[in-house]
């Protein structure tokens, strides 16, 4: 009578619930554990892989950065998160990956983490697979989310600062006009980029949008790395004789410290 009694009180705690836990069996994952590289002063797009072993639907990424770094995403979701490339759905058993932007600055010189958060839905799949116990799929809407560390690497930069496009500027005798000067960014941005001509032949008068002292590209007051921008330049040719003149111009920008640097533009008046 007293090993009866004792089984049963011990019955309820030897015995678990039979009742499973909802777990998230979709298998989503980061297939990324590294990003391309950057450098320091660099704005680059970057992105991180995923895949699950069954469909989920509304993703949606962020990304934290350490301090000093800037994470931009797409436009396209309103630019406070990212989601996959075409849609917002993770077709189980492929592949496809979440875009974003990082502006790193230029103290910014060794590799760093990010973290990745993503949120997404789960209607379960077939053969009961979202429920730990029971046959059949549910149907039921599951609000899931899993989060990853990637590492960025950061390698010093290499090559020029910028390259100066435009080389040669050919306008008619007589003319008085605004002209275009290319200059393509190196790997890094160059901050408050700017161009003025430095000494004119004879005869011709130089001016500048807006009636300032020098050019700032088109796009902005900087010039982003691995982009082509323009810079305004008014030349009133109209007192110059025809001729080829080369024309020295003053840039200056700032990267890890302000910096000036020259250049020449081949002037040809026909």
């Amino acid at each position: 009578m007293v090993a009866v009694l004792a089984a049963a009180l011990l019955g309820p705690v030897l015995t678990p619930s039979v009742a499973g836990a909802d777990v998230d069996k979709t298998g989503v994952r980061a297939v990324t554990s590294q990003t391309a590289a950057v450098v320091p002063g660099q704005s680059a797009w970057l992105s991180v892989v995923w895949t699950g072993d069954q469909t989920v639907t509304n993703w949606s990424t962020t990304v934290t950065a350490p301090a000093g770094v800037t994470v931009t995403y797409p436009t396209t979701r309103g630019g406070s998160d990212t989601s996959l490339y075409g849609s917002d759905t993770l077709v189980g058993s492929t592949q496809d990956f979440t875009a974003f932007k990082l502006r790193v600055p230029y103290t910014q010189t060794t590799s760093f983490p990010i973290t990745l958060h993503s949120t997404y839905t789960s209607t379960c799949g077939d053969n009961g697979q979202c429920k730990e116990q029971g046959g059949g799929n549910d149907d039921k809407v599951r609000d899931r989310s899993t989060t990853a560390t990637v590492t960025v690497p950061v390698v010093p930069a290499t090559g020029p600062a910028f390259t100066q496009t435009t080389t040669t500027l050919t306008v008619p005798a007589g003319s008085n006009t605004f002209h275009q000067l290319a200059f393509t960014g190196g790997q890094a941005d160059l901050a408050d980029f700017t161009v003025r001509l430095g000494s004119v032949p004879a005869g011709l008068k130089v001016a500048y949008p807006a009636d300032a002292t020098v050019s700032r590209p088109a796009g902005g007051t900087a010039l982003v790395g691995r982009t082509t921008d323009n810079v305004a330049v008014g030349l009133d040719a109209t007192g110059l004789a025809r001729g080829t003149y080369a024309v020295p111009l003053v840039i200056s920008y700032t990267a890890a410290t302000p910096a000036t640097a020259s250049g020449t533009v081949t002037l040809v008046v026909q």
